[in-house]
């Protein structure tokens, strides 16, 4: 069930209704049934494959927070990873056994041959969400093996946890203590259920009134690039920034939208990512619960900054290399991932040269030209982010710096203005969110009020027919 569809509406309007009903173990009860129903819309195989899962972490955890050095911990972190692997690497992987020994026992055909015999299937299927639920369970289980966590929750607790439906799918990364204690205090207040609504109705106008009406304009150009000229194949990265963000943040709106009328706040994922003055400050803005993670668990456990200077750059490499790795099994993530590390540790050793004064006032120019200097290397990477190969990731950069001549967009003013309208959702959000402090009931209402049904005539007018969420696939 997608966020934007009306069968989700329904689902959502029952779910409501009924959470407020129950109380104690039956809210969890119910909340976790109504997840459970939520991810089998999608498949129930493999919604029973996850109950199996996140039943494993359950027994496993146990026993780590018995004994921390308990043998549990690295069969723990092999059966997610393994999990992982399989379904999201291993084509990944043959792929390049079968490249470098040639030999016909890697060759597409015999694995897909394989599958065909023995379970009645042509490929391995990617089940939805692995990735995010993946890391949620892996970070629990390092955070008990560390002594950070101990809470230790029963099944029905730690279930809700992983399967939450609002964040189930695509994020937030959810850590333990941003959410077993919420359990205890399960009421919504007013202010949270305002905020609710009008962060869903946020995150509908960001999803399907600018991110699914720029996807039909820019997809195109990025599977296709030698059908298009060089200013078209460069101006859809602008686009696919604008959509990129609108998507994925419209989704992180949605689901604490939708936690909050649960009476349960998710962490916020995106905090005016575009306005950044340096790539690194654009990673602490842009998929936060992704690079706290990473900087958390891959980062600092190799050392962080605190080796030596150089050994700290290739880290910061590593790291992000690994991160781009995460979003899927493909050389052009890798790419990615990898050009952001070296940003970082190119802006790292300009540091440790100017030594800047970090309470000097920046001028309003200097901050400007932070901005455009970020914002611009973001896109100057998105063909790796979103071209289905290297070769049209390649052929996307030719064509757009060598002015390559073929069909050209028709839509240019919607790129531009959805740009635009990108950049002031991004400094919408430096601003305090909805109901303003010191708002009364009736002005924060009547604000709710005609900004839904500002959004809903939009919806009306120019919902396009709605498409899948951009991480969905991750």
């Amino acid at each position: 069930m997608k966020f934007t569809s009306l069968s989700f509406l329904l689902f959502f309007l029952v779910v409501y209704c009924l959470h407020w009903v129950f109380r104690g173990k039956y809210r969890l009860g119910f909340l976790f049934l109504a997840s459970f129903v939520f991810y089998a819309a999608w498949s129930i195989p493999f919604a029973f494959h996850f109950l199996t899962i996140v039943g494993l972490n359950h027994l496993f955890n146990r026993q780590i927070l018995k004994n921390k050095s308990s043998f549990w911990y690295p069969v723990s972190l092999f059966v997610n990873f393994g999990n992982l692997f399989l379904f999201k690497y291993f084509y990944f992987l043959w792929a390049l056994l079968f490249q470098f020994t040639g030999s016909i026992f890697f060759a597409p055909e015999s694995i897909q041959s394989f599958l065909n015999t023995q379970f009645g299937a042509d490929s391995i299927t990617l089940p939805l969400a692995i990735s995010f639920y993946t890391f949620q369970m892996v970070a629990y289980t390092i955070d008990i093996k560390r002594g950070n966590a101990e809470e230790n929750p029963n099944f029905l607790q730690f279930a809700l946890f992983i399967f939450f439906f609002p964040q189930l799918v695509a994020g937030p990364i959810v850590r333990h203590g941003e959410f077993f204690y919420q359990l205890e205090v399960w009421n919504a207040k007013k202010e949270q259920l305002f905020e609710g609504y009008y962060l869903v109705f946020l995150g509908l106008f960001k999803k399907v009134v600018i991110a699914d009406n720029l996807s039909p304009v820019i997809e195109p150009v990025f599977q296709n690039p030698d059908q298009y000229d060089g200013f078209t194949n460069f101006i859809v990265w602008f686009g696919y920034a604008a959509r990129v963000y609108c998507d994925f943040s419209g989704y992180t709106d949605l689901a604490r939208g939708l936690g909050k009328l649960l009476g349960i706040n998710l962490p916020e994922n995106f905090h005016a990512p575009y306005l950044s003055k340096s790539v690194r400050e654009l990673w602490t803005r842009w998929h936060m619960t992704l690079a706290t993670w990473i900087k958390d668990y891959i980062y600092f456990p190799l050392g962080g900054s605190r080796v030596s200077e150089y050994r700290g750059y290739l880290n910061l490499i590593v790291t992000f290399t690994l991160a781009g790795f995460w979003h899927g099994a493909n050389f052009t993530f890798i790419i990615w991932g990898f050009w952001h590390g070296v940003m970082l540790s190119f802006e790292r050793k300009l540091e440790l040269i100017r030594k800047p004064n970090k309470n000097a006032i920046i001028p309003f120019w200097k901050k400007c030209l932070g901005v455009l200097y970020a914002f611009s290397f973001f896109v100057l990477t998105i063909p790796f982010f979103n071209a289905p190969s290297v070769h049209n990731a390649i052929s996307m950069y030719f064509r757009a710096f060598t002015g390559a001549s073929g069909e050209r967009t028709n839509k240019l003013e919607l790129i531009v203005y959805s740009l635009f309208i990108t950049f002031l959702l991004n400094y919408l959000q430096t601003k305090p969110s909805f109901p303003r402090e010191g708002w009364s009931t009736v002005k924060s209402f009547g604000f709710l009020l005609v900004f839904s049904l500002i959004v809903t005539i939009l919806l009306g007018y120019l919902a396009p027919g709605g498409t899948e969420f951009i991480y969905f696939q991750f």
